[in-house]
């Protein structure tokens, strides 16, 4: 079982199995799949106040740092000083993104 890339004129093949799977740090982490279950039946993306603060806690996890800001948005300050400003939803995909982006 495994997935073959190929490179040039090589064909180089790697075997998942072969790998262990990074451990569960945080609740946000449990709590995706059950988002995304819960967004597919929907047909939509809602996220409920619960789900913001776990993507909060993630996110501070990650090094950033999160805040309220005015008009239910939330102020997003990552490692490099960038801030922008989001809706609770974007919080939560935003975490999701860094989630399956391993640490380069």
């Amino acid at each position: 079982m495994g997935t073959r890339a190929r490179t040039e004129d090589a064909t180089v093949e790697h075997d998942l199995t072969e790998e262990r799977a990074r451990p569960v740090r945080t609740r946000f982490e449990l709590a995706v799949r059950r988002m995304m279950n819960a967004w597919l039946a929907a047909g939509r993306i809602r996220v409920s106040p619960a789900d913001v603060k776990l993507a909060c806690e993630y996110l501070e996890n990650q090094g950033c740092r999160v805040e309220g800001a005015p008009g239910a948005l939330y102020r997003l300050t990552n490692e490099e000083g960038h801030e922008e400003e989001m809706t609770g939803e974007t919080t939560v995909i935003t975490a999701m993104r860094r989630l399956a982006t391993p640490e380069e």
